[in-house]
């Protein structure tokens, strides 16, 4: 009985040790959906200017196997393997896991509701990865700006705080 829980132990032991508890690969807004895929374009961006490159640059993926209740806004944390190498990059989602949407105190929308009224293609058509760069609600105005960006190009957008 003693041996075989020494085995049920050690081999308990091996399983937890040899299980990885990946980090997500992005995190981000979606920006677009369609065909049963997902963009997810970083929050946060990235400085490649120590090596000549760009001092903010936003990483995007285009996500396959998305769940279909992602909506656009939402941000998302997003787990995968490989990813094709172009821009935006390409991949298979393992695991897609919305966060929780803000709504700060008196504000009617959600951030992910003005997102994807900032994001409407009457607001920003000619953005084709489009980047949230940041979202805040003026509770004076009750109105949203939202910072979009794509490369050397922003644009704020403001959304009324109402629903519809």
């Amino acid at each position: 009985m003693k041996k075989l829980l020494l085995i049920l132990l050690l081999t308990s032991l091996w399983l937890v040790g040899c299980t990885t508890h990946k980090e997500p690969g992005i995190e981000g807004y979606v920006v677009k959906k369609g065909d049963g895929r997902i963009l997810v374009v970083a929050s946060a961006p990235k400085d490649f200017s120590s090596t000549g490159g760009l001092a903010e640059f936003y990483n995007a993926i285009w996500f396959s196997n998305a769940p279909g209740k992602v909506k656009v806004g939402d941000k998302v944390q997003v787990w995968f393997d490989v990813v094709a190498e172009s821009y935006p990059g390409q991949s298979d989602a393992e695991k897609v896991e919305i966060l929780p949407e803000k709504k700060p105190k008196n504000a009617d929308l959600t951030e992910a509701e003005a997102i994807r009224k900032a994001l409407a293609p009457e607001q920003i058509s000619q953005y084709e990865v489009p980047a949230i760069n940041s979202v805040n609600y003026n509770e004076a105005a009750d109105i949203w700006e939202v910072l979009v960006k794509q490369g050397d190009n922003d644009a704020t957008v403001v959304i009324n705080d109402k629903k519809g």
